[in-house]
């Protein structure tokens, strides 16, 4: 662009007088040629010595030639010393001139003392006169260009003339005047001549640079300067700048073009080029545009020079697109290699020849050589020598332009030997014109995969050999061979409980055709084993999966034949039936084997099913034989049976049928079965029988429905089809029996889970459910409703102070009143305690909704009359209306509850939601922002609660609820502030925590010897937002403990949630043990529950304390503990209290409970001390201990935390 700094004459810093020639002083070197100043002044020279001549004959006065000699020295003397000047690099100041001046005058005195004699009247009379020209002329000439002309005159003729001053004695004032007249004409003359010359220069210059810039159409730019000054340019290059050739005129140099940060390099590049003689210079910078913009450009200088004058000429090209794909692709470059060695896949690039050149460390770790190891080796030498031609195949397939890649599963050789199945994706890279470079791979390990998929084929041999087989004893030898086939086993033995010997016999075994082990079979044959004798008594008496790793090492009975044999690694399932232990599966191998935990899960798994098979098979029988041995006596059941053909036609009945009905036998013989249906429900009982008719099944479930009789009377009826074969024919067994008692219990206990016991209201679930409903309807036809929440103000004061009878009294007049002010389309809830909830659905403004609460407040004002007492209460009310206020139920609810709390605080009366208040509320309370800071600064706590085995009175679990210690209210419950972690976000740094500090403190108590699982609550939040599934995997990765001892516990409604179903079944992949919190509040569908992995139930402690003294409660938990046998599931009871209903808990079957009976919730110092007190029956001390302390029934329940 320009120079680094100005070099040119005319620069202050460098030349302040314009003395020194610009062609050389600023490059710091000798004159470049005296040629031009020697022509001139030997021309000058001539003329003056023509015209001297002439004079000299002219005979002048002795004076005049002393004049001529003192001029003649001065000049001389005062050449040599300028030139000397000139060829300096330091500036010549005044007071240098004013020096030179008064030496020159010295030396001239001297020299005409010396020389004057000896030269006399000969020397020719001009020659002082052709000197002094020389100098003028040298002067004038160099630095008439610069504009120094108007300078140089004053300051030689003051130098002339102060010669002449010093020797005035020889000198006379008309000799001065006619030689400063000389010398000045001689100087104009000079100057004149050099100036033609620097014109004709100049011209040959500009014509050179026009004819440039004029043939240069290749989008380029170019630019000529002078020192750095801007002299013309191309269109490409204004276009490059944005600049009109005016405003780049302006610029003091080009140099200002350039970023602040490369200017001193360009100036630089600048000044080498100038001095740097021919060459071009070449560099990259970058240039700031008109508009701000920065361009970066190539630019290549080259120099216009003739006879010492020059100029610069740039090319400068746009290179900003090259410079970004260059800068893109050093970083793409890094990127890859970042990626490339970060990656968690193996990755690696070999040559054409298999040679490997590059690896990573995932592709080290995988196959255990270090990088500089497997870069000496090929792919083959890694690759497992069963797969070596396949990929080589592959390779040869990708080189011929066959495949650009291929994907496939290949095993590799580990340098210890072992065997890794990888999932393999390789691309060969070729370059631009094809020719293949190298192959770049991509390795995954699937060991685990591979191992899931050989489980799973394991499961489906066994499920297919059941399915597929009549009984256990057509079934065990392909069960036997499936295990074998899929899980690399020689072979394998079944070998079953008899419960009257009380020993384990061999029943069958399945052997891989190849060595002979026929000696170590026969000692099977008549071998039994009691409990812990052998391997098979062994496993019976654990309960467990036992290994041999070694056979001869073992000295149990048989190892001895199966070392003979050739035999080593030996390991035995038990085959369950429920906790039962009814069988043991034996499998053998050559090699030593031992126990890994995805065989240990599914060989547990394959047992149960198998031993749930065998029962079933017994059951199935011995119903049979049992069928055969009632078939004579069916006539005196009290049930109706009837037999029917394919068609349903009925071919016989018993008495119970005629009586039930009102037919006689004759009048139904021939007829369809439908006949005995009520018509409305006809269609749907058709479609029943034939399904069940098509199918063949030999019983199916039981089918509700309504009979009807001869009379047409109507009434509930439970209608069952059996198939049987008697003899050759095949018949069907219609079962049917009166329900009408069974259906109004079954109705009653539905009322009461879905009802207030005391009001007979709605409870929390059915509101819930109709306020879906609502939400839906109103969705639908574009609706509003408002959602009322209801609180009795000074409840808890009347209830403490008049008892809790009356208490009772007054929630019954309450709902009476809201009944008689209420329409019949609104529905009245009482959500707990004094808490109501009330829901419109025919409001058309939200001045109705207002109107209903204003209602309910009237109706409340009275006093109530409470046995002989008077007493008055009044409500709070908060509304929140849909859509305005939330569009699902528990923003309505909570909103609304909001809003109830605002009325509470404002004395009573109602309140509607507004934004503001919510904010307000978590302001007033002071806790959200308390909240977050909860956890980092350790106020939170883990609180544990035993769970105990009825059977046992052993603790098997314990419960980890979560307790804020806050620094001024002291130790809080969950419900306090669980609601607003939710609300506020909290909840899941909260659950995070409550996970780690759980499996923590269980890692603990394992270390202890203490055999102990935990538990934790679930908020539904974390379920929806699909986050506990890595919150969970992270806390198990951490602690390292068995996902088996972790118990997650969530609530009924929540499971029910499509959206939970895959979190479940993630969970329960993990091997994370899930159960369903507060069983009968909810309304599950027992087909979807049947589907769920769930592991236990936990019956609500509602149910639970009515036990002893409710019989309706007796009968759900009844149903319950059923229910969750039938399904497999644990059952666990919650809120037990007192030792009445633990006793109707153990008769019902109940497998475990939870409650002040067994322990308080304490902290984990305070458990960990009960736990190990007693280690061997926790449940049964802190039964003990909990029982003088236990809360009374009407004690508050335990809240329930959300984690």
């Amino acid at each position: 662009m320009s120079a680094e700094r100005k070099t040119s004459a005319g620069t202050p810093a460098d030349n302040p007088f314009g003395l020194i020639p610009g062609a050389w002083a600023g490059a710091g070197r000798p004159l470049r040629s005296w040629r031009l100043p020697l022509v001139n002044g030997v021309a000058a020279a001539a003329v003056i010595t023509a015209v001297g001549y002439r004079l000299w004959e002219a005979n002048l006065p002795p004076n005049v030639a002393h004049e001529e000699l003192i001029l003649l020295a001065a000049g001389v003397i005062f050449a040599v010393i300028a030139i000397g000047v000139r060829a300096s690099r330091f500036a010549v100041n005044l007071t240098i001139l004013l020096l030179l001046m008064l030496v020159s005058t010295v030396l001239t005195v001297l020299v005409l003392g010396v020389a004057g004699p000896w030269l006399g009247d000969d020397l020719p009379p001009l020659a002082a006169a052709a000197f002094a020209t020389i100098l003028l002329h040298f002067e004038l000439g160099l630095h008439a260009r610069r504009f120094a002309f108007l300078l140089a005159i004053p300051i030689l003729g003051l130098g002339t003339l102060w010669i002449y001053a010093i020797t005035a004695l020889m000198v006379s004032f008309r000799a001065i005047a006619i030689w400063t007249l000389v010398l000045i004409g001689l100087g104009l003359l000079a100057f004149l001549t050099r100036r033609s010359v620097d014109r004709d220069l100049s011209v040959q210059i500009d014509r050179q640079a026009s004819l440039l810039l004029s043939i240069s159409d290749l989008g380029e730019g170019l630019v000529i300067t002078e020192d750095g000054r801007y002299i013309a340019s191309n269109d490409a290059y204004l276009k490059l700048t944005g600049y009109s050739q005016q405003e780049l005129r302006a610029l003091p140099s080009l140099i200002d073009l350039a970023p602040a940060d490369e200017r001193e390099a360009l100036a630089a590049n600048l000044s080498k080029r100038v001095s740097g003689g021919q060459a071009p210079v070449r560099y990259e910078a970058g240039l700031i545009a008109k508009d701000g913009r920065r361009v970066q450009v190539e630019v290549a200088i080259h120099m216009i020079a003739a006879n010492g004058r020059h100029r610069l000429l740039a090319l400068v090209s746009d290179i900003t697109e090259r410079h970004r794909a260059e800068q893109a692709e050093r970083q793409s470059e890094e990127r890859f290699r970042t990626l490339f060695e970060q990656a968690q896949a193996g990755m690696t690039f070999a040559g054409l020849d298999g040679k490997i050149i590059s690896v990573n460390p995932a592709y080290c770790d995988l196959l255990g050589y270090s990088a500089d190891e497997l870069k000496a080796m090929s792919v083959y030498d890694v690759t497992f020598p069963e797969d070596v031609d396949a990929t080589k195949e592959a390779q040869r397939a990708m080189i011929a332009g066959e495949e650009d890649s291929f994907r496939f599963e290949k095993r590799f050789q580990r340098k210890d030997g072992d065997q890794v199945w990888t999932d393999v994706a390789v691309r060969l890279v070729r370059d631009t014109d094809g020719k293949p470079l190298y192959f770049q791979t991509v390795i995954i390990d699937i060991r685990d995969r591979k191992r899931n998929d050989v489980l799973r084929s394991a499961r489906f041999a066994v499920t297919q050999a059941l399915l597929t087989s009549p009984g256990w004893d057509k079934a065990a030898p392909h069960v036997l061979e499936g295990l074998s086939q899929t899980l690399d086993w020689e072979l394998a033995e079944y070998w079953e409980v008899d419960q009257q010997r009380e020993a384990m016999h061999f029943v069958t075994a399945w052997k891989r055709p190849g060595r002979d082990t026929s000696a170590y079979e026969a000692t099977a044959q008549d071998a039994s084993f009691r409990r812990g004798e052998g391997l098979a008594g062994r496993v019976w008496e654990a309960g467990a999966p036992i290994a041999i790793t070694d056979v001869s090492a073992d000295g149990a009975t048989r190892s001895a034949a199966a070392a003979a044999a050739g035999l080593k690694g030996i390991v035995g399932f038990p085959v369950r039936s429920g906790r039962r232990v009814v069988g043991m599966i034996s499998l053998h191998t050559w090699a030593p084997r031992g126990l890994d935990d995805g065989l240990v899960a599914v060989m547990n798994d394959i047992g149960s099913q198998i031993g749930e098979f065998v029962e079933r098979k017994r059951a199935e029988a011995a119903l049979q034989e049992s069928e055969k041995r009632m078939r004579s006596v069916l006539d005196n059941v009290s049930d109706g049976l009837a037999t029917l053909d394919h068609t349903s036609l009925i071919e016989s009945a018993n008495p119970a049928v005629v009586k039930l009905f009102g037919y006689l036998e004759e009048e139904l013989v021939g007829q369809p079965v439908d006949i005995l249906i009520a018509t409305t429900h006809r269609s749907g009982f058709v479609n029943y029988l034939q399904r069940r008719l098509k199918l063949d099944l030999p019983s199916s479930g039981a089918h509700e429905t309504m009979g009807k009789r001869k009379n047409g009377s109507l009434f509930p009826l439970e209608f069952v089809v059996s198939s049987m074969h008697v003899g050759s024919r095949h018949l069907f067994i219609a079962t049917m029996r009166d329900i009408s008692e069974r259906k109004a219990h079954t109705d009653a206990l539905e009322y009461q889970a879905l009802h207030d016991a005391l009001t007979g209201l709605p409870n929390r679930s059915l509101f819930g459910d109709r306020l879906r409903q609502a939400l839906l309807s109103a969705r639908r036809n574009q609706r509003m409703f408002g959602v009322l929440l209801l609180d009795l103000d000074r409840f808890k004061d009347i209830n403490d102070a008049l008892g809790h009878d009356r208490g009772d009294s007054l929630l019954q007049e309450v709902t009476a009143r809201l009944r008689g002010v209420l329409r019949a389309t609104d529905t009245i809830a009482r959500l707990g305690g004094d808490e109501f909830a009330v829901l419109t659905t025919d409001a058309k403004h939200p001045d109705d909704v207002v109107s209903t609460a204003r209602k309910i407040l009237a109706s409340l004002e009275g006093p109530f009359a409470i046995g002989d007492q008077m007493v008055e209460t009044g409500a709070s009310i908060g509304i929140a209306l849909y859509p305005v206020h939330g569009d699902d139920p528990g923003t309505l609810l909570r909103r609304a509850d909001v809003a109830m709390y605002v009325a509470k605080r404002s004395g009573g009366g109602c309140s509607v939601y507004a934004p503001e208040q919510e904010a307000q509320s978590l302001r007033r309370s002071g806790l959200a922002g308390e909240l977050r800071r909860s956890i980092p600064q350790g106020e939170m706590t883990l609180h544990y609660q035993p769970q105990v085995l009825l059977a046992s009175g052993a603790v098997y679990s314990v419960e980890a609820l979560v307790r804020w210690n806050h620094p001024r209210e002291g130790l809080m419950p969950p419900d306090r502030f669980i609601p607003m972690t939710e609300e506020t976000g909290v909840i899941h740094p909260l659950t995070a925590w409550a996970l780690e500090s759980a499996l923590d403190q269980l890692c603990k108590w394992l270390a202890a010897g203490i055999d102990i699982s935990v538990a934790l609550n679930v908020s539904p939040r974390i379920i929806e937002d699909h986050s506990l599934e890595e919150m969970v995997a992270q806390a198990l990765a951490s602690s390292k403990v068995d996902p088996r001892r972790l118990t997650l516990e969530i609530t009924e409604g929540v499971a029910m949630a499509a959206a939970a179903a895959k979190a479940l079944h993630t969970l329960n992949d993990m091997g994370v043990r899930l159960s369903l919190d507060d069983f009968g509040t909810g309304y599950s569908s027992l087909l979807y529950l049947m589907r769920l992995p769930v592991h236990e139930i936990k019956i609500d402690r509602s149910f639970v304390a009515g036990l002893g003294t409710d019989p309706d409660s007796g009968a759900i938990v009844r149903s319950a503990v059923g229910l969750g046998h039938n399904l497999g599931l644990r059952v666990v009871a919650e809120g037990l209290q007192d030792r009445l209903a633990e006793a109707v808990l153990t008769e019902a079957g109940c497998d475990a409970a939870q409650g002040f009976l067994f322990g308080r919730p304490v902290p984990e110092a305070e458990m960990t001390a009960q736990l190990l007190i007693n280690p061997g029956s926790n449940g049964a001390a802190i039964g003990s201990e909990a029982a003088e302390t236990a809360a009374p029934a009407d004690a508050p329940a335990e809240s329930k935390p959300a984690s």
